[in-house]
């Protein structure tokens, strides 16, 4: 029997208990199967491994001669989209996109309750013991919320927010059937005309070379007076610098930050001591689950890379996603 040799790349979000291990070796037989921890890989390695399941480092992918199938431990991959990298042209690349939604549609409801009940402000409050009390501007179930990019995590906050009797508006790239969670889906097309009507934006799309910016200055100055704008995607999607502008006029009343540009933010960036920003260091989708959500979409994805190729949560590298 060929053996397939496979590396196991350990990490925050890939680390396969030994229970999780026995079984696949029991299941698969032809498996090779080499652990360690990502930072402590070996250029031979990666020389031998047929499948390669972690984030292996970008400038070790062209020497990975004998790879087919990458699997990520991440529901982005902008890094390992360009074929450039690969020895095998025909190389597989899938994601884990299915295993972060749950959570960061709770990161994102609670950033949204935390700017419309003033928490910011009260725990700042607490430093000086003062007692002192807002009413908010509005109440969510009367808010709308736009989320540009309907994935998993796009598909999760809109869930959440209708459960908190929002109204509900999603950007996607191609037309769909609108889902119950939703009162409009929208076409990135309209994106445009949907953003001054919105009193939250939730920027969850794909990374891509067509996204960049997305969220530009221009776009930006469309947002409704007061409104607020949440990244939990990636820093590269907004403009940074034209948020802190809106915010330092007062046009927009916050914003949450789970992912910056760069990352970490620099200490002397502005974002660090505006009142009304509230910044997490890319931490929405962690969660316990994480790892053995991983091993199960690779676990699932092994058997049809072992028999019909239909790839989970496979790339499509014309979209670099």
């Amino acid at each position: 029997m060929n053996k397939i040799e496979t590396l196991f790349l350990r990490c925050s979000h890939f680390n396969p208990t030994d229970s999780e291990i026995a079984r696949l070796k029991e299941s698969y037989p032809q498996l090779s199967l080499t652990c360690v921890d990502e930072a402590d890989y070996t250029i031979s390695q990666m020389e031998k491994a047929e499948i390669i399941v972690g984030f292996p480092r970008v400038e070790d992918l062209p020497k990975a001669k004998n790879l087919k199938w990458l699997q990520a431990a991440s529901a982005g991959v902008l890094q390992y989209v360009d074929t450039e990298l690969y020895t095998n042209k025909d190389i597989l690349v899938t994601t884990a996109s299915g295993t972060y939604g749950r959570q960061i549609g709770d990161h994102v409801i609670g950033m949204i309750i935390a700017f419309n009940h003033q928490f910011l402000t009260y725990h700042n409050q607490m430093k000086t013991q003062t007692w002192k009390r807002y009413f908010p501007t509005s109440d969510i179930w009367d808010s709308t919320i736009l989320i540009i990019g309907f994935g998993d995590i796009g598909q999760n906050v809109a869930r959440l927010a209708k459960g908190h009797q929002m109204k509900v508006v999603a950007v996607k790239r191609t037309p769909a059937e609108k889902p119950a969670s939703v009162d409009e889906l929208l076409t990135i097309n309209q994106l445009d005309k949907a953003l001054p009507t919105a009193d939250y934006v939730v920027v969850c799309t794909a990374s891509t070379p067509e996204t960049e910016n997305l969220m530009d200055a221009r776009r930006i100055g469309l947002m409704k007076q007061g409104s607020y704008i949440i990244n939990v995607a990636r820093g590269s999607l907004v403009d940074q610098d034209a948020v802190i502008e809106a915010l330092e006029q007062g046009r927009l009343a916050g914003a949450g930050f789970d992912a910056t540009e760069p990352e970490p933010l620099p200490p002397e960036n502005k974002l660090w001591s505006l009142p009304n920003v509230l910044i997490t260091p890319h931490a929405s989708g962690l969660s316990p689950s994480d790892p053995s959500k991983v091993f199960s979409i690779f676990a699932d994805n092994l058997q049809h890379y072992l028999g019909d190729k239909n790839m989970i949560n496979a790339v499509d590298f014309s979209r670099k996603y």
